[in-house]
């Protein structure tokens, strides 16, 4: 589903990333973790073309990426920000709404497939009872939710999703997460940086470890969140728990 090759970014002579080659198989959740400042956000950013690459190139669905219009790459890509805020006001139903835009020529009206979409999303995500409230009125594990539709909306077969349950609570964190999980099954393939360890190894099929803009780990979840490698990557002491059958990662 995507492919990346060689992918460089660079800032200010800075490589943020360096000589990046991965490859992410549709229907998984993929997690991308990493320190502050190792790429996560920059991948991503280059993924949907918010940043264009120093050098390499980036496939989805076997397309090059810098060669699809704004609006074919639209329908195929769709990005959940990091900490999103919206600075209008606007409804949560008018703001999923505009996940069908990349499908509607010049002009045209929602159609009854569109409409079924949108109601689809808003279900999906459990925000159907919020459609008619400001999104600047959310909290901000509503607000992530009413994105994630947007999303959804889109029908894009790559959704990538940067810390979507940074500052959320417990309960609206797992909500996301079970959710991603959820629609792997439908095929889509879900990049998504995560900051909380125990929910990488819970709910993502592949993780991929960033270290100063280059690739420490990529493969199977199970394997890549050693004590070895977390200490080597994140520069603290980890502590493996086991508690009521549940192992938890903790800075020792």
């Amino acid at each position: 589903m995507l492919r990346i090759k060689h992918l460089t970014f660079s800032f200010a002579e800075r490589n943020i990333l360096d000589d990046i080659s991965l490859s992410y198989d549709s229907g998984l959740v993929h997690g991308l973790i990493g320190p502050n400042g190792s790429g996560k956000t920059t991948l991503l950013k280059n993924i949907c073309r918010i940043y264009k690459p120093t050098a390499g190139s980036i496939e989805i669905s076997g397309q090059e990426c810098h060669e699809l219009g704004r609006r074919q790459l639209s329908a195929l890509v769709s990005l959940v920000p990091q900490n999103p805020k919206v600075s209008f006001p606007i409804t949560v139903y008018d703001l999923v709404t505009m996940g069908r835009y990349p499908h509607l020529k010049r002009f045209q009206t929602l159609n009854e497939h569109d409409l079924e979409v949108i109601g689809s999303a808003l279900r999906a995500t459990n925000t159907e009872a919020l459609k008619e409230r400001s999104v600047n009125e959310l909290s901000g594990g509503e607000a992530q939710l009413v994105l994630i539709a947007r999303a959804l909306a889109t029908e894009a077969s790559l959704i990538l999703l940067d810390e979507p349950t940074a500052s959320l609570d417990v309960g609206n964190s797992l909500a996301i997460m079970e959710l991603l999980r959820e629609l792997k099954k439908q095929s889509r393939t879900i990049l998504v940086s995560v900051h909380d360890l125990n929910q990488a190894r819970r709910f993502c099929d592949t993780l991929t470890i960033l270290k100063e803009g280059k690739i420490y780990y990529f493969g199977p979840a199970e394997e890549a969140l050693t004590k070895t490698s977390l200490e080597e990557v994140f520069r603290v002491t980890f502590a493996q728990i086991k508690a009521l059958e549940f192992d938890s990662l903790t800075m020792a």
